[in-house]
């Protein structure tokens, strides 16, 4: 009985089909964590730009009001002056590290720390990161500080 040579078409239709179950979720992936990766880096700079506001505002509200460093009332009112739609909604969002006033050496300065809190606010922030597949959520703190001088 004489051997029959198959078809090599069916081949490489199945190998294509394999490679591409293979690529194609490879790229979703991929594509998902740069939005999500860039997503963070405008966070980042949105806190970052929030900090070096109120700092600068704390700054110059110390000249007029040199008791603000004890007066959280008027720290208050001076953090609900910074925000930065979608990014920054809260005062909750805004706080001082330890020795964030420096008022009792030189260089007098304050230092503020502004923290992505995602849902916070009104209206609410946008959850990051969002799908949340690998649960990352709660181990992900977006913060950034900034320190102004006090004359």
């Amino acid at each position: 009985m004489p051997l029959r040579l198959r078809s090599k078409k069916g081949a490489v239709l199945a190998e294509a089909v394999l490679s591409s179950c293979i690529f194609v979720p490879v790229m979703v992936f991929i594509i998902w964590s740069v939005l999500e990766v860039s997503y963070a880096y405008i966070i980042a700079m949105n806190m970052n730009e929030a900090s070096h506001l109120a700092a600068r505002a704390l700054a110059e509200e110390y000249i007029r009001n040199p008791n603000i460093d004890h007066d959280s009332g008027a720290q208050q009112r001076v953090f609900s002056t910074v925000r930065i739609p979608m990014m920054v909604a809260s005062n909750l969002q805004f706080s001082f590290p330890a020795d964030g006033w420096v008022t009792r050496s030189l260089p007098r300065s304050v230092t503020v720390q502004c923290t992505y809190l995602p849902g916070e606010g009104d209206p609410p922030l946008p959850l990051f990161p969002n799908p949340d597949i690998l649960k990352l959520r709660n181990k992900l703190n977006i913060q950034s500080s900034a320190t102004m001088p006090l004359f």
